[in-house]
């Protein structure tokens, strides 16, 4: 769909050429009904001279009164003209030479004004006009060249035209100015949104016009309201996970009394669905105390971040000594939302410190393309053939490999949710496994795959 400003300059810019057309047609048609008109008028005042210098009597043929007569009507092809007739006497300016005018029949008292072909193929505007003088009929037609004129006429109207057309493009230009100016407040949300998503404010300003703000007002209710359900979803996670760990604990601990001993398979049986059950309450509780503040895109000190999680899994993992090496930029990174960095981060780290024997080393990078995260570390690696099949859409990453199950399924999920790229291969350097993910720059999307490295 085309955008505001193209459907707004396109209607403006057809209106105004067709309203410059019109213009330019009524007042070329103006000029010429004026410029018609005026020699019109000269020529009925010939007429009348003419009609007034023609001599009429009983005893000889008619005749005009030279005196009388404006000199042009001498000159050859002068471009004036007349042509009497009286009964069947013609009587034709010299100005005609051995030409006649082609003149309709008129009666006493008609008169006409036409256009007709002159000496020359002049284009003559001809005055026709009956009369009665001394009982005879007399038609006296009068003819004035609108060569001149018409060049004239011409000229004006190419002069005219070129002047609309530089005040047509002023117009166009104002118009675009005034088009930008007016959707300024639209482009002004657009770039607010842009901060939001990177996290940059919290809510749109609403201090736009009045047919902008009901949208922005809507915009900012539709995010208090889904900051208000993801925060209450988290909790209520949260709150179930930890409602249900202590009566989990207590049936895992009925495995272990004298009456279930006595049948094993259905302790081994109880005890594998126990475990299933603890392994997704253990994932929602370490969502749940991932979880920060709300509040998408904000910059990360990722440095601070990555120094918390890597003192928390020392902790964890303390009988092993690990030598945990980490590189990631020092200015703030907008990366999505926190809980979903923090936990990528730390099922990476976690998967890695689980599986190392000495050393796991976190990089981040990044640049225009996106972010590139890749840890390694110095454990047993995974096959071949099951690294192929943790590349593969649809499989569990849980049922793939033993050992890289729940925290890479936690993982791949928050890599397509953000239409990242996972690949997994083994460390080059380390010898183990090796886990790299690329996230698109935050507010942009690419399509997610899953390439083997």
């Amino acid at each position: 769909m085309r955008s505001l400003h193209a459907r707004l300059a396109t209607g403006l810019i057809v209106s105004l050429v067709l309203l410059f057309l019109l213009q330019w047609w009524i007042v070329s048609a103006a000029i010429r009904y004026l410029t018609e008109g005026y020699v019109s008028s000269r020529l009925q005042h010939d007429t009348e001279n003419i009609l007034a210098a023609l001599l009429i009597s009983d005893t000889a043929s008619p005749s005009l009164d030279p005196e009388r007569i404006d000199p042009v009507y001498r000159r050859p092809f002068s471009g004036r003209y007349y042509q009497i007739r009286v009964g069947e006497t013609l009587l034709r300016s010299r100005s005609l030479w051995d030409q006649e005018l082609s003149i309709p029949p008129v009666t006493p008292g008609d008169r006409s004004t036409l256009h007709a072909s002159g000496p020359q193929g002049q284009a003559l505007l001809l005055s026709v006009g009956g009369f009665k003088k001394r009982d005879q009929g007399v038609t006296i037609a009068v003819a004035e060249d609108l060569s001149a004129v018409e060049a004239d006429f011409r000229r004006f109207q190419l002069l005219y035209g070129l002047v609309s057309l530089a005040v047509l493009g002023i117009l166009i230009l104002l118009q675009r100015r005034m088009i930008v100016a007016g959707l300024m407040p639209l482009e002004k949300a657009r770039r607010e949104l842009l901060s939001l998503e990177r996290g940059e404010i919290d809510r749109l300003r609403e201090e736009v016009p009045g047919e902008v703000q009901p949208l922005i007002r809507e915009i900012n209710r539709l995010l208090e309201a889904m900051q208000q359900r993801l925060q209450r979803s988290r909790n209520a996670l949260g709150n179930v996970a930890h409602a249900l760990k202590g009566p989990l604990t207590l049936l895992m601990q009925l495995a272990d009394r004298e009456e279930m001993k006595k049948a094993p398979a259905l302790r081994q049986e109880w005890m594998e669905q126990a475990e299933t059950i603890r392994q997704r309450l253990e994932r929602e509780l370490k969502r749940a105390r991932l979880a920060g503040g709300i509040q998408p895109g904000r910059p990360l000190a990722l440095e601070e971040e990555i120094r918390h999680l890597v003192d928390a899994l020392k902790r964890i993992y303390h009988e092993k000594s690990l030598e945990i090496e980490w590189t990631v930029p020092t200015e703030r990174v907008v990366m999505g939302d926190r809980e979903d960095v923090l936990e990528l981060l730390g099922n990476l780290l976690d998967n890695a410190c689980k599986w190392g024997r000495r050393k796991v080393i976190l990089r981040l990078e990044q640049g225009v393309e996106g972010i590139v995260i890749s840890v390694e570390d110095d454990g047993p690696g995974c096959p071949p053939e099951a690294l192929q099949r943790l590349s593969d859409r649809g499989v569990r990453i849980d049922e793939s490999a033993a050992g890289h199950g729940l925290g890479l399924a936690i993982v791949k999920e928050i890599v397509a949710q953000s239409s990242g790229e996972i690949g997994f291969g083994r460390s080059e350097r380390l010898g183990g496994f090796l886990v790299r993910v690329k996230l698109p720059p935050y507010g942009h999307s690419s399509p997610s795959a899953s390439p083997a490295e």
